[in-house]
């Protein structure tokens, strides 16, 4: 019998101390990430749900893993044990590795332990599940688990450049997105009666308690990426889709954070992101917007960046746990190394040329001084 499933074998803190990234072995010896964020006056622990990620959204680099399974809700449950013992945690937010609403039934169960009283006891609106945009499970969390945030990872504004860097777009496209939103929005926008808590060991409230959820809405996350969806004609686009909800919703900017994936992306220039949140935050548009503040992006813990890079072989072999993912940075690696393993070999031969001329330079002096012309 043991007490827990799951065990810490490393931890990783970024130079500011105020992100530390939990490398988590599973009782089947796979492996996971989890996050905790340190912020003024909270914590946060950005929460795995799957090992890897089948969404394959283009700019993540768990996407690049593929799935290997689903966590079980205590596999989730007890990556809040964990953080914990980091700092103490106030917030849960499930945008680790893989898709929640994918592995619907153990975040579904693993969210009620952790807003369960008698539990962990946190607050619905202090846990955020996190979606690409998995429609019919959307509406299911919607009925089951009203209290909590959902955050929508939308990325762009039109399904064209969706589609660029999120494959699965082609399923779910963006005016299904919204309708979800919308429906999400309109039940939190009622008197609604809240989920059941457990009172005390032996009972369950049998009545419930009414709660007005008018400030719970939808977080929007919009990563930005150079010259893919950072224009200011998709800020205006952007705002044309979103300014009709502006009552309900947040849009969360998030610079793209460099990462091991095969398409050439590069992040936001700064006076791009500011066009951009300052296009949505005017009129006419007057959306509740901001910019994330990257945290751990030195320990590879930031937005899109969990893909167990930290798991590394030695003589300098990028080797991944899951399996070797072959894109542009990979074989910049190999270029790099043949490159070094050539200039090696260059600077091996200059060697031995200079020793073969330091040996002959004696004789050419002498000959050279025998046959020196008679003045």
């Amino acid at each position: 019998f043991v007490k827990y499933t799951t065990k810490i074998i490393k931890q990783h803190s970024s130079i500011r101390e105020d992100t530390v990234k939990l490398l988590i072995k599973l009782q089947d010896n796979h492996e996971i990430e989890t996050v905790v964020i340190k912020h003024r006056n909270h914590t946060t622990v950005c929460v795995s749900s799957q090992i890897g990620c089948q969404m394959g959204c283009r700019f993540c680099a768990t996407g690049t893993m593929g799935i290997i399974g689903d966590l079980t809700s205590a596999e989730i449950l007890e990556q809040l044990y964990h953080a914990n013992a980091v700092s103490k945690i106030r917030n849960v937010v499930f945008m680790g590795m893989g898709e929640p609403l994918q592995n619907y039934e153990n975040v579904k169960n693993a969210v009620l332990f952790m807003i369960d009283n008698q539990r962990y006891a946190l607050s619905p609106r202090h846990v955020t599940v996190s979606t690409v945009g998995v429609v019919k499970n959307m509406y299911r969390l919607t009925e089951d688990i009203p209290a909590i945030n959902l955050a929508l990872s939308l990325h762009a504004p039109n399904q064209q450049t969706r589609l660029k860097i999120v494959p699965t777009a082609s399923a779910h496209k963006i005016d299904k997105l919204m309708a979800a939103i919308d429906n999400h929005i309109k039940r939190n926008s009622e008197v609604i009666p809240s989920h059941r808590l457990r009172i005390n060991n032996n009972n369950i409230n049998k009545s419930p308690i009414y709660k007005s959820l008018k400030t719970n809405g939808v977080m929007i996350e919009y990563i930005l990426i150079h010259n893919i969806n950072d224009l200011e004609e998709h800020a205006h686009e952007l705002g044309k889709l979103l300014s009709i909800r502006r009552d309900y919703i947040l849009l969360n900017l998030i610079p793209y954070n460099p990462t091991d994936v095969a398409e050439d992306y590069y992040p936001p220039t700064k006076e791009a992101v500011l066009r951009f949140s300052e296009i949505c935050r005017s009129e006419p548009y007057n959306i509740h917007t901001r910019v994330r503040q990257e945290m751990g992006q030195d320990i590879a813990g930031a937005c899109g960046q969990l893909a167990l890079v930290n798991k590394q072989k030695s003589n300098d072999i990028i080797s991944y746990d899951i399996e070797d993912y072959p894109n542009s940075n990979h074989n910049k690696d190999i270029n790099n190394k043949v490159k070094k393993a050539d200039d090696s070999n260059s600077i091996a031969h200059s060697r031995l040329y200079i020793t073969v001329l330091t040996l002959l330079l004696p004789t050419i002096a002498i000959v050279l001084y025998s046959i020196k012309p008679n003045r």
